[in-house]
């Protein structure tokens, strides 16, 4: 009797079996076009997602050194090309940019900004012009004249600071502090309005924004098994909620802006995109499918963008002078000798800080938030460093081989900013093309220049103002936890008055 109740299987159990099998014949035996990159062999139906592992960044890394630079993964049923090393990557998206400047047709996609995403739409007419309309209107509001920006983003630095400083000699979490910092920041470059931390609003679109980075950061399997869409609908009914409560908080800050828009008085990215709107004849968006809609929810992706990605690097800088406590001491020296202590520090003093920019550049290469940025796809049948690429493919992009690649970064988990620096002390221009921290090509960040402004601006306000020091007794350990960003493991510290 025991026997045969080991041995028995129930309805569901025989269910799951045949239905699983059923998958694997169907996905073997489907017709198509295959690459014939090498790679590792993969499991039926899941294929290599579990030979991943909790780092995959450093699993395709690793893969590397087997497979080269150009290799074959399966992720669910599906074929992926990786692609490693600066020179491959760079081949990939710019010279051939037309090539992979696509977006795979991801279930979950077709729901963000309400499917008119300019980030993760693919590729085509439509796009093109979404894209050029919306570099316009960040480069409109980037450069116009008497921009209040530099200075909401000096005050907003100050007030970190000073909120950073309330726990007196009491250790301190800084990820709150620095998130909604930021957010305000974003909410100043999109609304043209800084939020009190109280604010109902405010808080709101920080909960939605946080939650949607964490649901995105754990991975939709839907997205790769397309199959699972009934198994998980209540984990993706919760995601679609979490991105209807951002558009909607969206959709009332455009019809707020529409209703009191002045053609001769842009207030803010949102003013700005709506001048590209009306600026651009009827029939030329027509002609590709864009509408105004299109164009506005730009600034959703914007905040979406602009959240996390500024946040993680600041812990991440936080953290690296944290456990670097001397060269913490030269940074604030060196502010402190070209800057002074009476003012802020400003964009215009950057080229007078070498080493405080050298610091900011190993922070954003060391900790490289974004692995794999965005998942790229093929846009036809291609030839690609002699292997064939069908028409959308899934291609992963992996930047993490390019900031850690040990033949341009010698010791490349070591945090030396020295490695961005000439001998005479000043930035090393040519050492900039040895990693992509914005992308390549089509799909670079449109917000680098919004980007560099306020990274650097916190950075320098935070190391003129604070002393950043370990908490006695914690054992800090400086390593990321994977998700759609890559963030450093929670850590406390010691925040200290300098001025």
């Amino acid at each position: 009797m025991e026997y045969e109740s080991s041995m028995y299987l129930s309805p569901l159990t025989v269910i799951l079996v045949a239905f699983i099998f059923g998958l694997w014949i169907k996905t073997s035996k489907s017709k198509g076009k295959n690459t014939d990159a090498p790679g590792p062999r993969g499991w039926p139906v899941i294929g290599n997602l579990l030979q991943l592992g909790k780092k995959p960044h450093e699993t395709l890394t690793r893969l590397r050194r087997t497979y080269g630079d150009v290799y074959a993964i399966k992720m669910g049923s599906r074929e992926t090309i990786v692609l490693n090393g600066l020179q491959t990557i760079r081949a990939a998206l710019v010279k051939r940019a037309e090539d992979f400047a696509g977006r795979p047709d991801f279930y979950s996609f077709k729901f963000i900004a309400n499917g008119n995403s300019m980030g993760f739409g693919d590729y085509g007419p439509r796009w093109k012009m979404h894209r050029r309309l919306a570099q316009n209107a960040l480069a409109m509001f980037i450069n116009k004249k008497n921009n209040p920006i530099e200075e909401s983003i000096c005050q907003e630095a100050n007030v970190l600071a000073n909120n950073l400083l309330q726990n007196g000699n009491n250790p301190i979490d800084p990820h709150t502090e620095i998130y909604l910092s930021v957010g305000s920041i974003i909410c100043a470059i999109c609304f043209g309005q800084r939020y009190k931390r109280d604010d109902p609003d405010f808080l709101h679109l920080v909960k939605m924004n946080d939650e949607f980075m964490a649901f995105a950061g754990a991975g939709n399997p839907v997205d790769i098994m397309p199959w699972m869409r009934h198994l998980t609908r209540r984990s993706f009914n919760t995601f679609l909620g979490i991105l209807d409560s951002m558009n909607q908080f969206c959709n009332k800050k455009r019809q707020e802006h529409l209703d009191t828009y002045d053609p001769f008085y842009t207030r803010d990215v949102t003013d700005c995109l709506i001048q590209a709107v009306d600026e651009t004849p009827n029939e030329e968006k027509e002609a590709v499918g864009l509408t105004d809609e299109h164009i506005l929810t730009t600034v959703q992706e914007l905040i979406g963008a602009g959240f996390d990605t500024i946040a993680s690097t600041l812990q991440w800088c936080i953290l690296y002078m944290m456990t670097n406590p001397q060269i913490q001491e030269m940074v604030h020296e060196e502010i402190r000798a070209n800057v002074g202590l009476l003012r802020s520090p400003e964009l215009d003093d950057m080229e007078k800080l070498p080493f405080t920019e050298a610091c900011l550049l190993e922070a954003i290469r060391i900790s490289c938030i974004f692995p794999f940025a965005l998942p790229h796809s093929t846009t036809r049948d291609t030839q690609f460093q002699g292997y064939f690429i069908p028409d959308k493919t899934l291609v992963f992009v992996n930047m993490w081989s390019v900031s850690h690649d040990e033949t341009i970064f010698s010791e490349p988990k070591k945090f030396d900013p020295y490695r961005f620096l000439t001998i005479e002390g000043e930035i090393d221009r040519t050492k900039l093309d040895n990693f992509l921290p914005f992308g390549a090509g089509r799909r670079k960040c449109p917000g680098e220049q919004l980007a560099k402004m306020e990274m650097f601006l916190f950075f320098a306000t935070l190391m003129q103002r604070l002393k950043i020091s370990q908490v006695s007794g914690d054992n800090v350990i400086v390593d990321s936890k994977y998700g759609l960003t890559l963030k450093p493991i929670n850590f406390r510290s010691i925040v200290t008055k300098r001025i």
